[in-house]
Parts: C-alpha cells; structure tokens; sequence
C-alpha cells in the first residue's frame, strides 16, 4: 500500500487462490477497521475457511496482498509472520483444547510459549482470563469434566491470554444450543468491547451472525457478493443472500451432495 490508514487493521486487495482447476477466491476485496466484528459467512464450500487461512497467514494467496496492522504478510517467512501472530488470538471451532492438560494449563498455554514471566505471574494472568469468561475456580478441571459451552470458553480465555489486537473465529458457536450460543456471542461483544479487540467471525449460523457482527460479508462461489451493516445486509435484494439468511431449500444456491449422497440419490 502507498499509504496506510492506522484505523484499517486488515486491508485485503485482489486476492486470488486455486486448488488445481477450482478458484476458491477470486479477487477478494476486503477492509476490518478497528473495533469492528466482522462476519464471514456463506455455504460450505464458498472459501471461508480458505479466507481465514489467508488472513492468519496460513495459507500463501496465488495473487494479491493481504495488510495485517499494516504489515504486508502475503509474501512474509515464518520468523516475520510470528511477530504478526503474536497479535493473534485464535478461537477454534472445536474449541481445540488439549485433553491431557487442565483448564488453567490449556489457557497458560500461549503466555509460557510466548513470554518470559514467572510462574506466579501466570497463575494470576490464566484466573484473570478466566474470570474474564466467567469460569472462576475451574483451572483444576480437565476439559472432559466441563461441558461445551464451557469449553468453548475456556477456548475463548486462551485466546485472549496475551491481550491480542485480533480475534479470529471459526465457526465458534458450532454443535452448541441456542441458549448456549447466545451466552458464548455475549461474551464474545462484552470481551471485544472490554479489551478493545477486533474481530473476525467465520459462521454460517445467521442468528449468532447478526447478534453479534458491526460488518458482514457473503461469499459465493469465490467472490464476496454482499458486504455491509447487519441492517443492510437484511435490506439487500440479492437472491443467493436471501435464500442463505433465511435458510430457504429453493434458490439460486445449488444443492451439494456428498459421493454417498449422491449414489442414493441415483438409487432411488
């Protein structure tokens, strides 16, 4: 970029990846300002995934550059991207906990990977996360003890464990109740307006997308074909977005089935 605008956190422009012969992204132009909640959303398939990877410097684009607080990470090597990740907080869609450890250990985790303080100093900073997430007292437990909801929390507090300027999600309310999703989107606003974080949501749940999204954006087939406020996300007159926001069988959304589903169908 010629000039960088320090309120655009995330600046996307002409981004184009292939696997083989299909283009997953085609000429995505994207921009994240600070303080927004980005929603990636769309069918499965259509490169929210694809794009996540990209922005946390995953995966490498076929064409175009991606801005990342103003650091060109496209075309970076590991040791300048690991300076760009510490920034990075990191939910994952199964929550990614690790089984072996406990609650506290898995939020230590990030803080004795990537700083040097003394184990008093962590102990205080892991109760502290997870006060944050509302888990107090439950570092003893192992994951397996806790319930999904309270997993994905835990997931949250370690993602927040080093106070990042981002916050990436993948499908974060996935598998879990209605009730449960919207206790875990709550806290997700609370914690972004708290400790002054961006975010990045991929979901295809449209309920906790519009609960909790300042920016939205649909992809469909590669290409962003819808970009705005919640409210103008509702008031736009796009078929393919309608029928995926109002979770319609009929429309312009092609029906994919799986090899298995798809040799039944022929059966019969």
């Amino acid at each position: 970029m010629n000039s960088v605008d320090a309120n655009e956190l995330i600046v996307v422009k002409g981004l184009v990846k292939s696997f083989g012969s299909r283009r997953v992204l085609d000429d995505i132009n994207l921009t994240v300002r600070r303080g927004e909640i980005l929603v990636i959303m769309g069918g499965s398939g259509c490169g929210k995934s694809t794009l996540l990877r990209h922005l946390i410097g995953v995966l490498k684009p076929d064409a175009g550059e991606i801005w990342i607080d103003g650091e060109p990470i496209a075309k970076m090597g590991d040791e300048g991207l690991e300076k760009v990740r510490r920034k990075f907080g990191m939910l994952f869609q199964y929550s990614a906990l690790f089984n072996s450890m406990t609650v506290g250990e898995n939020v230590a985790l990030p803080i004795r990977e990537h700083s040097c303080v003394d184990e008093f100093i962590v102990s205080l900073m892991v109760k502290m996360k997870l006060e944050l997430v509302g888990l107090t007292g439950f570092e003893h437990l192992k994951p397996s003890e806790i319930s999904g909801g309270m997993r994905k929390r835990v997931g949250l507090a370690r993602a927040i464990a080093l106070d990042p300027t981002l916050l990436f999600c993948d499908e974060p309310t996935s598998g879990l109740d209605p009730v449960t999703t919207a206790v875990v989107d709550t806290l997700t606003l609370d914690l972004c307006r708290k400790l002054g974080m961006t975010a990045v949501v991929v979901s295809h749940d449209m309920a906790s997308a519009f609960r909790i999204a300042s920016k939205m954006i649909m992809l469909f087939e590669g290409k962003i074909i819808a970009c705005g406020t919640p409210d103008e996300i509702r008031a736009m007159d796009n078929p393919v977005l309608k029928q995926f926001v109002h979770g319609e069988a009929d429309g312009p959304i092609p029906l994919r089935l799986s090899k298995g589903d798809y040799l039944k169908h022929l059966i019969g």
